[in-house]
């Protein structure tokens, strides 16, 4: 009784991690798509930014050259951020994969153990009962 007990208490918990690791990927998720949709947005600014004059001075050319700069600083920033937020999408995927794979163990054993206690009880019960004999 005391191990079906804390298996079923051992199952909450592992649920209780599921849940918050489906949460983690959910948003590990949402902030890959942002980043890629801000990487875009980038690129986009890049591309459309230039001088249209026929004489550009100096000083034009040396706020764009800054300005195109800082745009790729931030692409590199976006595509360094990806890289980091797959590689922990992948690590709570492996981490999920775990924690289903040791419920389901669990919920085995539970089985089980419940099945090993109906046993117990039927054989109890049979050997209290007394034998009728034919009269």
């Amino acid at each position: 009784m005391i191990k079906s007990k804390r298996l079923k208490n051992l199952k909450l918990l592992k649920q209780k991690k599921l849940n918050k690791l489906t949460i983690e990927i959910n948003t590990l998720n949402s902030e890959i798509k942002k980043s890629n949709t801000l990487k875009k947005k980038l690129e986009k600014i890049k591309n459309n930014s230039f001088t249209e004059e026929k004489y550009n001075s100096s000083m034009n050319i040396m706020y764009k050259y800054e300005f195109d700069r800082k745009i790729l600083e931030q692409i590199d920033v976006c595509e360094n951020r990806v890289l980091f937020l797959k590689k922990e999408l992948l690590r709570s995927k492996n981490k999920l994969g775990q924690i289903i794979s040791q419920k389901k163990l669990i919920e085995e054993k539970i089985n089980f153990s419940f099945l090993e206690e109906l046993r117990i009880k039927e054989e109890k019960l049979l050997s209290a009962t007394p034998n009728f004999r034919k009269s």
